[in-house]
């Protein structure tokens, strides 16, 4: 009878020792989920700070820093490079004419204003006649342009600035325009001292690009 007691009360023991083992390990592992961080914060060249759902501690404190970042996906927000200018890519025409609002042998409109990414088209509406950009008169870096005689062309603006242009064979009668691009003052004090030379070529209208020049 002792020795069945004996072995009865064994196996309680050993039962209420598996039972507390259990509870411990139930427990342990309950706190570890408890102050396990949910969420995640990275921080681009260094360790993720936070672990995973689903991770251990152990694993997250082993993985390499990439590993660790790569198992969970991390939006991202990049700033667009700022432009100093504002392209609208809008089309524009000036036409070639004999005889205008502002007199003969004009372009029109005579000063135009557009922004940068624009396009303008010369349009030969009358024969013998060019546009023809103007050496000097024209913003540091823009390129030059000649549409060929009796010819349509069209340029598209990538610099802000002020730019003269002339009809070469009809310069002496003061055949000349202005395209204001973007800001148009960038470069106006130099156009106007250009001006000034330029339009002793004139044989009549001599003020004419001097008018031109005030209303940009």
């Amino acid at each position: 009878m002792r020795t069945v007691m004996f072995r009865n009360l064994r196996k309680d023991f050993l039962f209420l020792c598996l039972i507390s083992s259990t509870a411990s390990n139930v427990s342990a592992q309950s706190v570890v989920d408890n102050i396990r961080p949910v969420g995640k914060v990275c921080v681009v060249g260094q360790a993720c700070v936070g672990a995973i759902r689903g991770d251990s501690l152990e694993q997250i404190a082993t993985a390499p820093v990439d590993q660790v970042a790569a198992s969970r996906q991390v939006d991202s927000v990049q700033a667009a490079p700022a432009s100093k200018n504002i392209s609208s890519g809008e089309q524009h025409e000036i036409r070639m004419l004999n005889q205008g609002s502002d007199g003969v042998m004009v372009f029109e409109p005579s000063v135009l204003r557009v922004q940068v990414g624009d396009s303008v088209t010369f349009k030969a509406e009358d024969p013998g006649h060019n546009a023809a950009s103007i050496e000097g008169m024209i913003p540091d870096g823009a390129n030059p342009w000649d549409s060929g005689m009796s010819q349509d062309l069209t340029v598209t603006f990538s610099e802000e600035g002020t730019y003269v242009y002339q009809c070469t064979p009809h310069l002496m009668m003061s055949m000349v325009g202005v395209i204001a691009v973007g800001n148009a003052n960038s470069n106006l004090v130099a156009i106007k001292d250009a001006a000034a030379e330029k339009k002793s070529a004139f044989l009549m209208e001599q003020d004419r690009l001097d008018r031109y020049l005030e209303g940009i």
